[in-house]
């Protein structure tokens, strides 16, 4: 079938998707791996590994739906049909989910019951592999017939190849990763210190240890800290702008803010590494350590991102002369108009928390930021599709499925000492000052961030993944690009990235649905809604981080 043709059986794969995504959530949830540090058998290491086996997985679908989307293009990239709604269907899903269970079982028994030293250790281990054989035959079985899939294995199998080798070669670039770039942790180490004495500070330096500062304050030149993050970070992001504004920049001109890239971020990162000295001998070390070493990376990050697109928009020797000539305003101007919120957000977010240590009392900053920049754009007569509408009882309910859904992740996955800093500074906070920041806060989780990520993630970037000229592509038009990427990029935005990838989803049904990216945002603000009332009511603070 064509993309977009039939909504529903779009949103079954995604149910069968986020049933798998529940299932290996719990079983990493259950299952202790270092159970097996000291065992040798060949099976033991198959287990031990498992994690990075389920990344070479993703990693390769999503590799191979970029190469199958790259050559068919968004809208002709052809899926199967899943099955339809029926008894076979909840059948199979059933004994699906009954031979998991057992699965998950087993794997409770091999991981952490020593069965190396059982005589019947080769009884359970056939066991356990038939079972999860036979919980994945009854997966596929349930989105597919049989014969389906062998259709699709001999229709697909050099993509998925492709896949599986870009997947291991990108895998094993990561692993390496260390090994190739401690080269530059000496030059980074040089520059930092350099940069140190330039600024007038005394400096107590230990080259063989790679360890630099005062005699009160000093940071250990890591291989990570060398800036290589960075500079892969910057490699994405170049290679992701040169590919989708291919057409507006001039080549082979524009290959060179790769280079210049790199070179910015490596530089950047070494004022930063100088800056975490000085502020933590001046000023804070609880600071240095805190918000500043975290958060100043990410706005040096954005700060060279955006620099080298205002440069390669600006100068005529990477802009292509078409698009000197027709730079393509309105274009401009809904961009902004959709992503400014956002991008206020997350810059006073980041701000103030590189200089604050822990609690973040600064939080109504964001909301002031957000309705002056959203004021300021909209107060004209600029239009945002889908934003008006009747209420939609739907979209409340969307919202209060995802609340349930987050919760329950965060029961599986507690994350109670996240919401320690909340708590004490409210503690120390007058009765006035703080009941002030609770009402910001919750304006914040109920209207700010609503608004300013849903026309972000759904107005802008749904659409964006379709067509260049989005603010001319229909809220209601479905690619699975444009479902799956933007749902993913939400989550990783997030700090409990499963959870935030599972509501993204779900957020872009509610815009499917009518076609209004006001049913987002009212979905949004239901799931923040509740979640704000769970906070107040249990004190449960790391939901709010």
């Amino acid at each position: 079938m064509r993309i977009g043709a039939n909504r529903p059986s779009a949103f079954r794969w995604a149910g069968l998707a986020c049933l798998l995504l529940a299932e290996a959530v719990g079983l990493s949830v259950c299952v202790d791996t270092s159970a097996l540090s000291g065992e040798t058998a060949w099976w033991a290491w198959v287990l031990g590994h498992a994690g990075q086996g389920v990344a070479l997985i993703l990693v390769g679908v999503a590799a191979c739906a970029v190469v199958v989307w790259t050559r068919a293009g968004p809208t002709q990239w052809r899926i199967p049909e899943p099955r339809s709604p029926g008894l076979k269907l909840w059948l199979l899903l059933g004994a699906h989910v009954v031979a998991f269970a057992g699965f998950a079982a087993l794997t409770v028994v091999v991981v952490e019951r020593n069965i190396g030293k059982s005589p019947h250790c080769a009884l359970w281990l056939l066991a356990w592999a038939a079972t999860g054989l036979a919980a994945a035959g009854l997966w596929a079985a349930a989105a597919m017939p049989p014969a389906r899939w062998l259709r699709l294995v001999r229709e697909g199998w050099s993509v998925a190849l492709g896949g599986l080798v870009i997947s291991a070669a990108a895998l094993g670039i990561g692993h390496l990763s260390d090994t190739l770039w401690r080269p530059l942790r000496g030059p980074t180490f040089w520059l930092v210190d350099t940069l140190l004495r330039a600024s007038g500070q005394e400096t107590v330096s230990k080259p063989d240890e790679f360890l630099l500062g005062s005699t009160t304050f000093s940071v250990s030149i890591a291989p990570e800290c060398s800036g290589y993050e960075g500079i892969g970070l910057i490699w994405v992001f170049a290679g992701a702008y040169l590919w989708l504004f291919r057409r507006s920049l001039r080549f082979p001109q524009a290959l060179l803010l790769i280079p210049v890239g790199t070179v910015a971020v490596w530089l950047a990162n070494a004022v930063r590494l100088a800056a975490l000295v000085i502020i933590g001998t001046r000023i804070s070390p609880d600071i240095a350590l805190g918000g500043f070493h975290s958060q100043i990376g990410w706005l040096a990050f954005i700060a060279v991102a955006l620099g080298l697109v205002a440069v390669a928009q600006r100068m005529p020797f990477f802009r292509s002369v078409e698009q000197a000539a027709a730079p393509g305003t309105r274009n401009a101007r809904a961009t902004v108009a959709y992503l400014a919120p956002m991008m206020a957000l997350v810059a006073v977010a980041m701000v103030t928390g590189a200089f604050l240590a822990g609690f973040d009392w600064l939080y109504p900053l964001r909301v002031l930021a957000v309705a002056g920049v959203t004021w300021v754009l909209w107060r004209g007569s600029f239009a945002v599709a889908g934003l008006r509408g009747a209420w939609s009882w739907g979209a409340v309910a969307i919202g209060g499925g995802v609340f349930g859904v987050w919760l329950a992740l965060e029961w599986a996955i507690p994350q109670k000492e996240a919401g320690s800093a909340i708590a004490t500074g409210l503690a120390g906070m007058s009765g006035g000052w703080a009941a002030l920041w609770l009402v910001f806060r919750v304006v914040g989780s109920v209207v700010t961030v609503p608004v300013a990520e849903e026309l972000a993630f759904r107005g802008y970037l749904v659409r964006r993944l379709i067509a260049s000229d989005f603010d001319n592509v229909p809220p209601q038009r479905f690619t699975w690009l444009s479902f799956l990427a933007s749902s993913v990029l939400f989550g990783a935005s997030h700090g409990r990235w499963v959870a935030g990838t599972v509501a993204g989803l779900f957020y872009a049904w509610a815009m499917y649905r009518r076609g209004r990216i006001a049913d987002a945002m009212v979905a949004h603000a239901t799931t923040n809604a509740l979640l704000a009332a769970y906070v107040l009511s249990t004190g449960s603070w790391s939901l709010w981080v």
